[in-house]
């Protein structure tokens, strides 16, 4: 098992998209928008910028690494029929799924760790109080779980990495456009699409953390039903790829 794992997590290392795009794609960016507005800046404004900063660009990771990455080494192994040749080497599904979700695991975390290191020096950060820590470390784990069984079960419905990859990032630049983490704020969007951006929890990560950063208390049910939300979309399409799977098989 641990073989595969490190196998998995070649491939993933392989992925050139994953690298540019989940690690140093968020790092020039924030460093690039600090420096280029910190100087505009109100001095009491700084730490709510640098946090707002940090947290919008730092949800680019998950996306990029787990949800586009990964869909696509996954719908090519899938096409290949990569997946079905494995199984005939004692790799079950299941234990194909868990090596994938552990190398995607260590993946996203080591984007993560090195986004950390790269731009928490230049930022003006605040220290984050224990209980905004803790809410912004589970909703990244939670969000990163949802975005790989969302991944593993696009993958299987579509079968094929061209529409594998053309429907997630469809789906990519949607959420950064809804969540505001193109420059576009989601207030700034009609009406009725605001209501479809806050059933995302990337829209209320983005508004909510950086308010919640120093506190000790948050009216979170907002971002929690839209957790909950991506959570239950996730499970509905993981599990609609796998009946899909054996309805192929026999």
């Amino acid at each position: 098992m641990k073989r595969y794992v490190k196998y998995e997590l070649l491939n993933s290392l392989g992925n050139f998209f994953s690298i540019l795009f989940g690690i140093i794609f968020p790092i020039l960016m924030t460093l690039l928008f600090y420096f280029i507005y910190k100087e505009q800046i109100p001095e009491e404004g700084i730490g709510v910028f640098s946090t707002q900063l940090f947290v919008t660009n730092l949800l680019i990771s998950p996306l990029a690494v787990i949800f586009i990455g990964f869909a696509a080494l996954f719908s090519q192994e899938v096409e290949k029929e990569v997946t079905v040749r494995m199984s005939l080497f004692g790799y079950t599904e299941r234990k194909q799924m868990q090596a994938k979700f552990l190398a995607q695991l260590i993946m996203s975390s080591l984007s993560v760790s090195i986004y950390v290191a790269a731009v928490t020096p230049f930022l003006t950060l605040p220290k984050p109080s224990t209980f905004g820590l803790l809410v912004f470390v589970a909703s990244i784990c939670i969000l990163s779980f949802s975005l790989f069984l969302a991944a593993y079960g696009i993958s299987l419905l579509m079968r094929k990495f061209s529409t594998t990859f053309g429907t997630v990032m469809s789906v990519y630049f949607l959420i950064m456009i809804l969540s505001g983490m193109m420059g576009i704020q989601t207030n700034q969007l009609p009406q009725a699409v605001q209501v479809v951006a806050k059933l995302l929890p990337t829209t209320h990560m983005v508004q909510d953390i950086p308010k919640l950063w120093e506190k000790t208390r948050y009216n979170l049910m907002p971002m929690i039903q839209s957790i909950l939300f991506l959570l239950a979309v996730s499970v509905i399409l993981y599990y609609l790829g796998i009946q899909s799977k054996k309805r192929t098989l026999k």
